[in-house]
Order: structure tokens, then C-alpha cells, then sequence
């Protein structure tokens, strides 16, 4: 995967941290403190992309933790008996074939773009009732916002989970089959090496 590549997976995920944050403030604080011409100035843009980035990568590791303590379990079994075995086969593929070791690079990009915002979506669905309850409880449009927003948001973080689960489904399918590929290949050359130095014997 190239810088450019996981600064922009990671930006992506930093989005979503920061819209459920920004929420989460402007509920406590109200609207007045935003001021939208400020991003105007450039050096203002380059802080807040910076700290997107952070929250990014932020994400990204929580979201790895739970995933892996919650979901993730169920879904490697099926392809491999223990954890080590799935990591032994990724090591071979990345350490051996540069071209499948980059197919399951672009294909980790989505799994973890896909789950970091199945954790923001949710996040945001519950800042955005915040956001509402504290600043618009007495406007006659809040529940119907508060609705519409909430349903909104938990139908992105459970199509993103949706997809993380095919996605990761397909990723430890081909793990295993490429690896087997790979030590069928290597088991090959091994051998043609053993006989041509047999012959040469």
C-alpha cells in the first residue's frame, strides 16, 4: 500500500470520528462558537486535516479492537483452526508474491474503511440525538429529524458492518487459498531442485 493510499483510508475514517464529535460539542456548547469562514484560511485547513488523520488512525485501532474481540473470531474459524495458522498464512503471501500481497492490501483497505464507519455511524446516530435533544427539543421538526437522522445512521453502520463481514468472509477465503497456492508452488520448485540436483549427481 503507497502513503498516499492509507492517508486517504485513514482520512476517509477520520471523517466520520470528527462528524459525531463535532456533534457531541456543538450539543453541549451550541452553534454560536462555529465559524464556517474559517476554513477559508489555509493554515486552519491543514490543522483540522492533520487532526482528522489523528482521529483517523484513532478509529481505525478501536474499531480493530472490538471488531476483533466481538466478530471477527466467528468469521476466521470457518477458513482456519487458529489464529497463528491465518497469520502464518499471510505472512507467507506477503513475504513471497508482491501482486497478491497488494490485491490484499486494496482489499484491507475496504475491511477497514468498512469498519471504522460501522463504528462512526453509530457514534453519530447517538450525538446527533444529543445534538437535537439539547438544542432543538422544542422545535415542532425534532422528532421527525431525530427519527429520519437516528434511521439514517444506524441503516450506514449496519450496511458498513454488512459489508465488513463479506468483505473479511472473502479476504480469509483467499488468504488460504493463495497460501495454499504458494506452498503447492514452493513444494514444486523444491522439488525439480532436488531432482535436478540428483540427476546432476
Amino acid at each position: 500500500m503507497t502513503t498516499t493510499n492509507l492517508f486517504v483510508e485513514l482520512l476517509v475514517i477520520g471523517v466520520g470520528a470528527a462528524c459525531w464529535i463535532v456533534l457531541t460539542v456543538m450539543g453541549v456548547f451550541g452553534l454560536e462558537w462555529v465559524h464556517i469562514e474559517l476554513l477559508q484560511n489555509y493554515s486552519v485547513v491543514v490543522v483540522l486535516l492533520a487532526l482528522v488523520y489523528l482521529l483517523g488512525i484513532i478509529t481505525d485501532r478501536l474499531a480493530d479492537y472490538v471488531f476483533d474481540k466481538l466478530f471477527s473470531a466467528p468469521l476466521r474459524a470457518r477458513y482456519f483452526n487458529e489464529k497463528r495458522e491465518y497469520q502464518n498464512a499471510r505472512r507467507l503471501i506477503f513475504s513471497t508474491s508482491d501482486r497478491l500481497a497488494d490485491m490484499h492490501e486494496y482489499g484491507r483497505t475496504r475491511i477497514r474503511i468498512c469498519r471504522g464507519w460501522a463504528v462512526n455511524a453509530y457514534l453519530v446516530a447517538i450525538s446527533f440525538n444529543f445534538f437535537l435533544y439539547n438544542q432543538y427539543s422544542t422545535a415542532e421538526w425534532y422528532r421527525t429529524a431525530m427519527l429520519t437522522g437516528t434511521t439514517a445512521a444506524l441503516l450506514l453502520s449496519f450496511a458498513s458492518w454488512m459489508s465488513w463481514r463479506m468483505l473479511c468472509s472473502t479476504e480469509y477465503l483467499k488468504i488460504r487459498e493463495h497460501a495454499d497456492f504458494l506452498r503447492h508452488q514452493n513444494s514444486l520448485t523444491t522439488d525439480n531442485l532436488v531432482s535436478q540436483y540428483r540427476e546432476a549427481a
